[in-house]
């Protein structure tokens, strides 16, 4: 059994994550430059070839793991069993007709943490990061890719090229391979792992992630939940 870790980024440079990982006992793979997350993580696979026994980590590189090594690999080890799909850090227990897994939060919707999971830091350092309260831990339907982590077995029985439908060559792949994995009878988690993430949480949400969002929902919708959530802006 090999430790993958498959991280994407625009240029090689220094990032928290890849020396942790490495303390860890991960075997790290900068993804530089490729023309989109699902070339990068898809050719990563073959290249690699990864196998049903392997365990994956594909994260996003600005981001720093705030555990030891010790308890981070004990709750993947102890998390990441036969029927388990993708573990992650933050993600909802159902789906919305949205198709947008975090619609709702801070928003006038009541107890978002009653059908999200997770928690995750923001900001540039951890001293005056702003935390962000998802909910409790457990299963999941999907998970958010900043960071994920699975089994070649999992891997292997998914699609991981980007679909047709999709515009953005950046954004819904993670839903994507989750949610097929779910569909798979898998078992996805959000489980005790913090992570900072050097951003405010507030991504780029443009014309292309919309378009795939809808394409996505055209997927899958029938099987979401029918929640009443404020309109998607």
């Amino acid at each position: 059994m090999r430790k993958l870790a498959f991280i994407p980024t625009r240029e090689k440079r220094d990032t928290a994550i890849v020396p942790y990982l490495e303390r860890a006992g991960w075997e790290v793979h900068l993804l530089v430059g490729c023309e989109s997350i699902f070339e990068a993580y898809n050719s990563a696979l073959s290249d690699h070839k990864v196998m049903a026994k392997d365990r994956v980590i594909m994260c996003h590189d600005d981001i720093e793991v705030l555990v030891d090594v010790d308890t981070f690999n004990s709750v993947i080890d102890e998390s990441l069993t036969e029927n388990t799909g993708f573990l992650g850090v933050a993600g909802p227990k159902r789906l919305n007709k949205t198709g947008c897994w975090w619609h709702g939060l801070g928003k006038e919707y009541p107890h978002p943490e009653s059908f999200l999971r997770g928690m995750v830091l923001h900001g540039e350092n951890l001293t005056t990061s702003r935390p962000t309260y998802y909910g409790g831990y457990g299963e999941v339907e999907v998970v958010d890719g900043l960071f994920m982590v699975a089994t070649g077995a999992t891997l292997n029985s998914i699609k991981t090229k980007k679909p047709k439908e999709f515009v953005s060559d950046w954004d819904y792949y993670d839903m994507y391979y989750s949610y097929q994995a779910h569909k798979l009878g898998k078992k996805n988690k959000v489980v005790p792992i913090l992570v900072l993430h050097h951003s405010l949480g507030e991504g780029v949400m443009g014309e292309a992630w919309n378009d795939s969002r809808l394409a996505f929902c055209k997927m899958y919708a029938d099987d979401f939940a029918e929640i009443t959530l404020p309109a998607l802006n």
